[in-house]
């Protein structure tokens, strides 16, 4: 069996653990498989949280020596240094997620440990996330950064085995970008609800989003400002639920007659079961829309935007409906909304593309493909 580490930078924000974690999935799935699977968490906030879910998941759980919160006090937690835990156990493999926290650790992997296989998780393609939002709001700096983080990006390409995408689009962007690199596409792991409440026991519309995200405060203040005048016209006794952690105060303010703003909540279930319709108006972004997978899983329609539906292999009318103009996007909501049948539809195909795409017997090959040289 393989020894796997996982170097993180930092947990989710959420003040309870999501078992259904990307990261953990993934790291679970190599556990399940026999292999020794290790988490090195280089800031440390929130493990008191986290490090439970991981263990019960036979992951071994770390801090690293010299992360912020070691430094502020004790912790209840195993602290060890990157370099003693390569010198110590000898890895297959090393996964880093976000090309940032690659740009430190690399080096440190391929000093101590020059035969562990390096993987790269990018979760999105950062530059090209920033490159979208210049163009939205005209700010030339985010062009300019677009252009700094995009070398970063290259370079660290270029010092890993294999690079992970979360989109077949994405992993072909990465080989352009550095021809020759090595790509895995390794998305959001979901499963198909066995049972979804129908049309007739439904109401409302739902955004979800956590807006420490800039992409999702932007959506919300564009569904609101732009979306909502004309869809309320259509549906004017319809509710919009605006859910999702960490609201700044331009969004808590969004909150009037006919859309609630949540904040937090402990469970998205029974949202996902209440309301008829999610919509997704994204207008920039990168990587993979969970928030998208979450709903199609859950046998809940869609409704969003060229770039939320990015990269999915999703096809309008079948499994989504898609509308980039906010006429167009109002009028395609109020139609879905009251057409049963194309509801019925709708919900069916986008659990169907689930499966399909997003189930862990799909999935799984890639993962364990990234011990393989």
């Amino acid at each position: 069996m393989a020894s796997v580490l996982f170097i993180d930078g930092v947990l989710p924000s959420f003040p309870h653990p999501n078992r259904e974690w990307r990261v953990l999935r993934i790291l679970q799935a190599f556990a399940e498989a026999g292999h020794r699977v290790v988490y090195l968490l280089l800031q440390g906030e929130r493990y008191q949280i986290y490090r439970p879910a991981f263990e019960e998941a036979g992951i071994q759980f770390y801090l690293e020596r010299g992360a912020r919160i070691c430094r502020q006090r004790e912790v209840d937690c195993p602290v060890v240094g990157l370099d003693q835990l390569l010198q110590e156990i000898p890895f297959h493999l090393a996964c880093i997620h976000f090309v940032n926290n690659a740009l430190a650790c690399i080096p440190v992997i391929r000093r101590h440990s020059p035969r562990t296989r390096i993987a790269v998780d990018t979760v999105d393609l950062a530059h090209l996330r920033e490159w979208r939002e210049a163009m939205v709001t005209g700010r030339r700096d985010l062009m300019a950064q677009a252009y700094r983080t995009r070398q970063r990006e290259m370079y660290v390409f270029r010092q890993a085995d294999v690079v992970i995408a979360v989109t077949p689009l994405e992993a072909e962007m990465i080989a352009r970008m550095v021809p020759g690199t090595k790509t895995a596409v390794i998305p959001v792991l979901a499963d198909p609800w066995p049972q979804v409440n129908p049309f007739a026991c439904r109401e409302g519309l739902l955004y979800v989003g956590n807006f420490l995200h800039q992409p999702n405060v932007d959506a919300v203040i564009y569904l609101v400002h732009h979306i909502w005048p004309y869809l309320q016209k259509l549906l004017p006794a319809v509710d919009l639920y605006i859910v999702g952690d960490n609201p700044p105060q331009e969004i808590r303010a969004l909150s009037k007659a006919g859309i609630k703003v949540t904040g937090y909540v402990p469970a998205l279930r029974p949202y996902l079961e209440q309301c008829r319709l999610m919509l997704a108006p994204v207008r920039y972004g990168a990587g993979l829309k969970t928030k998208i997978v979450e709903a199609l899983a859950a046998g809940l329609p869609v409704v969003t935007t060229r770039i939320g539906a990015e990269g999915m292999e999703l096809r309008a009318g079948e499994n989504v409906v898609v509308a980039d103009d906010p006429v167009f996007f109002s009028r395609a909501a109020a139609a879905l909304y009251r057409d049963e049948a194309l509801w019925d539809r709708l919900s069916r195909g986008g659990q169907e593309h689930v499966r399909c795409h997003y189930s862990f017997p799909v999935v799984a090959p890639a993962i364990y493909g990234l011990l393989l040289n």
